[in-house]
């Protein structure tokens, strides 16, 4: 039996190691392909991968430029407008002479409040080295205005550098006015959104600075300015039935508004009773027994 089994074995042995060599051939190839995939797979990924990665970054880059375009397309101008900044310069102007006709003109609205702050501002001598910078509205015909100027005091040598800002529209008959409505809430959210720009808020820190340095430079603008602070709300603050003093001569009216009868006159240092604070500034007082009406800047 065994010796039969020998013989089969040495018959056959070549074909059994021709089987066993196309099966080892057979297991090398298939190891050789699984690899090659594995590695083009891995390749592949690879390349998505980076191409995924540029497209990112591309995409990055062309957001950064458009935030940039946008940025520029509304780049704080100056002096950009000749119409514009003939509106702000005669605006200014009156303010200095206390013409509020003119100022009533070159504005959409102007209220006795308005009227009351500019005629009882007698400490402002003037405005000067106006410099008008202006950042697109809601529309093509709207701007954003930031005004800078040197505000001369009475009496006092060194100006004060400051900034003011205003929203300047286009009228039908293609006029520029001051758009004067601080209700408005739409536009409030455009000066709002505009004032955090990068330019604007450089412009602001620009101005302060010079502000910083006229004050330090002049004790007389420094008290001045002290002054005028420590006194702007002292009327309206005073407890009701307090004694309140006139700053300066000044009217007193039957109503809370410039265009009310004016009953009488306080001369600078005569005092009056308070009775309480009225609407827009307006402090309500007794005078010659009966309630009248003075605006509160006049008075501490």
């Amino acid at each position: 039996m065994l010796d039969d089994f020998r013989e089969w074995l040495s018959d056959n042995l070549r074909y059994i190691l021709l089987g066993l060599a196309i099966l080892a051939a057979l297991l090398i190839i298939f190891f050789v392909v699984r690899f090659a995939a594995g590695a083009f797979s891995s390749e592949d990924k690879d390349t998505d991968k980076k191409t995924e990665q540029t497209q990112d970054s591309e995409n990055a880059d062309s957001q950064e430029k458009e935030e940039e375009q946008e940025t520029d397309e509304n780049a704080l101008l100056k002096n950009a407008y000749p119409e514009v900044n003939d509106l702000i310069e005669s605006f200014y102007t009156a303010w200095g002479q206390k013409d509020v006709a003119k100022m009533k003109e070159l504005t959409d609205s102007f209220s006795a409040t308005d009227e009351a702050k500019v005629t009882n501002a007698s400490y402002i001598e003037g405005y000067e080295n106006i410099q008008v910078y202006t950042k697109n509205g809601l529309d093509d015909s709207s701007y954003v205005v930031f005004v800078v100027y040197d505000l001369k005091f009475q009496n006092i040598s060194t100006p004060a550098p400051g900034l003011a800002q205003l929203y300047v529209i286009k009228e039908e008959s293609g006029n520029y006015k001051i758009h004067n409505n601080n209700e408005d809430a739409e536009i409030q959210e455009c000066i709002e959104k505009t004032r955090q720009e990068e330019d604007v808020i450089a412009l602001t820190e620009q101005i302060q600075k010079a502000f910083d340095e006229a004050v330090a430079s002049d004790e007389a603008l420094k008290t001045f300015e002290e002054e005028l602070g420590a006194s702007a709300n002292t009327a309206s603050m005073a407890d009701n039935g307090s004694m309140l003093t006139a700053k300066e001569d000044c009217n007193v009216r039957a109503d809370a508004n410039t265009s009310s009868e004016i009953l009488g006159r306080l001369t600078a240092g005569q005092q009056v009773k308070k009775i309480d604070n009225s609407t827009d500034n307006w402090i309500k007082v007794e005078y010659n027994g009966a309630e009248a009406y003075i605006y509160g800047d006049l008075l501490q």
